[in-house]
């Protein structure tokens, strides 16, 4: 795809899950912007990190060679690509930034409160949770105690705040987080948040927890029916049955 103001994305490189890079991968197919979606292995991984910026990924490598890291920002600029080049002005709009820019921290704000809830099942060393005695704490019966009691009071505590937040802005028929009559890159990094919650892959997480609020599993719905968002999904899950 030809550009004018800024080299084109040429290839994102993360890992062979969703992450923080999904919200990319999705404005970039909305935008219908050609890239090599480049899923590194964890195999792969100790290889590669040290030829990354800041040793993780998601990277963005553009046309001109130049490689862009932070997801917010490869976010952002994939949204000024769109908007330069008219593929989809909507996401990003001129104008319209600030009001995007709001709503994108809303959601780095409910994934911060969760992070130490997600990182305490991987990896509780971390976060300074290790046995007294000596044995090992990651799958001891305490793990499973903690991991349970952080999950259940985020998700009792936290996620209907969050929520309440979001519904609030689909009051008076608004469809998406900002206003506008299409999605912008702010859904394109709420909807891939609320996949991960309401994926039954999280111990302690109920997959229908979107259940108690209607506005937002409809906002859900109508995210995934974007045909672009509707193909992509398509092929990733004939990839994953491969």
């Amino acid at each position: 795809m030809a550009t004018t103001a800024r080299a084109a994305p040429q290839r994102l490189q993360y890992f062979n899950i969703e992450g923080p890079a999904e919200k990319a991968r999705l404005a970039m197919r909305i935008a219908k912007i050609p890239f090599t979606d480049d899923r590194v292995s964890f195999d792969q991984w100790p290889s590669i990190k040290p030829t990354t910026p800041y040793g993780q990924l998601p990277v963005l490598h553009l046309a001109d060679g130049t490689e862009l890291a932070q997801s917010d920002a490869i976010l952002r600029y994939i949204g000024r690509c769109a908007r330069d080049e008219g593929a989809a002005p909507h996401l990003y709009p001129k104008g319209g930034e600030t009001a995007v820019d709001e709503a994108i921290a809303l959601v780095d704000d409910m994934l911060t409160t969760w992070r130490s809830c997600l990182y305490i099942g991987m990896n509780p060393s971390a976060l300074g949770h290790e046995c007294d005695d000596g044995s090992e704490f990651k799958g001891s019966a305490k793990h499973d105690e903690i991991t349970k009691r952080m999950r259940e009071t985020w998700m009792r505590d936290e996620f209907p705040k969050y929520c309440g937040f979001f519904a609030k802005r689909f009051e008076n028929g608004q469809q998406w987080l900002c206003p506008g009559d299409a999605p912008t890159l702010a859904d394109c990094a709420l909807v891939p948040a609320l996949r991960r919650f309401s994926s039954g892959g999280i111990d302690y997480v109920d997959a229908a927890c979107l259940d108690a609020y209607p506005e937002i599993k409809a906002y859900y719905e109508r995210f995934h029916a974007i045909p672009e968002v509707k193909e992509w999904y398509a092929e990733r899950a004939a990839a994953a049955s491969s």
